[in-house]
């Protein structure tokens, strides 16, 4: 099955250009701070990385509005609508977190959450845009040392990114896995999204956290692959 345009292609794209608007007409505060941008998907560890931040003492907003950028220093929720290139751009000092999740993972949590039926199609298309967000986002930071891409499931993920902002602890109240979801899986979900990852032969490949999808051709996935081995990740 081959990748259409969904309702979500359109409301994503009229969000990403109602929020770069917003940011372009918002007070920045200092632009030479230091500021975190947790820019992944929702459902991906993004509760846990702002309590991350909050226990070390910074500001952060956990939220799917608009970034007020100009009032704190670290962000998290939908950071793949946001205006990462723009944000790049006004604040030099900041750093950038690329959190994800195996593929299958992803998907369920964020069925589950929604908690409606998705189709077949609705997946293969889910898919897609995750993958060439990825890709966009390698291109943009490749060869970056202000950029880290992390497997919030990985063995040891918050220390890693502990690390790499310089945080004092990577320690949380509750243990690292935070705003864990108590609904109740739809089993049709479970059956559309194992179709559409067969379909787009990646049922293995949704298991493993890969920042790379092989949905891509084979010389772009070379250049992606480099350009993943360019940064610092943990998959």
């Amino acid at each position: 099955m081959r990748r259409t345009t969904d309702i979500n292609d359109l409301a994503f794209g009229v969000i990403r250009a109602r929020m770069r608007l917003h940011f372009m007409v918002t007070p920045k505060g200092d632009r030479h701070a230091v500021k975190y941008f947790v820019i992944g998907h929702p459902r991906n560890g993004t509760t846990a990385l702002h309590k991350l931040f909050e226990v070390n003492g910074i500001r952060s907003f956990h939220d799917s509005s608009d970034w007020r950028t100009g009032r704190f220093d670290a962000f998290s929720d939908f950071g793949q609508v946001r205006p990462v290139a723009a944000f790049d751009r006004v604040y030099p000092n900041a750093v950038f977190i690329l959190n994800f999740r195996p593929l299958r993972k992803y998907l369920i949590s964020i069925a589950t959450h929604h908690q409606k039926v998705f189709t077949v199609q609705n997946f293969i298309n889910e898919i897609w845009r995750r993958a060439d967000y990825f890709a966009w986002v390698l291109r943009h930071f490749r060869g970056r040392d202000d950029f880290i891409a992390v497997n919030i499931e990985a063995p040891g993920a918050l220390q890693a990114v502990a690390d790499f902002c310089g945080l004092t602890t990577a320690e949380l109240p509750g243990g690292p896995v935070q705003n864990a979801s108590n609904r109740p899986r739809l089993p049709q979900n479970g059956v559309n999204i194992d179709a559409a990852l067969r379909a787009l032969g990646l049922t293995e490949e949704a298991d493993r956290g890969c920042l790379v999808s092989s949905l891509h051709a084979e010389a772009e996935r070379k250049d992606l692959l480099a350009a993943r081995d360019s940064i610092r990740f943990v998959e």
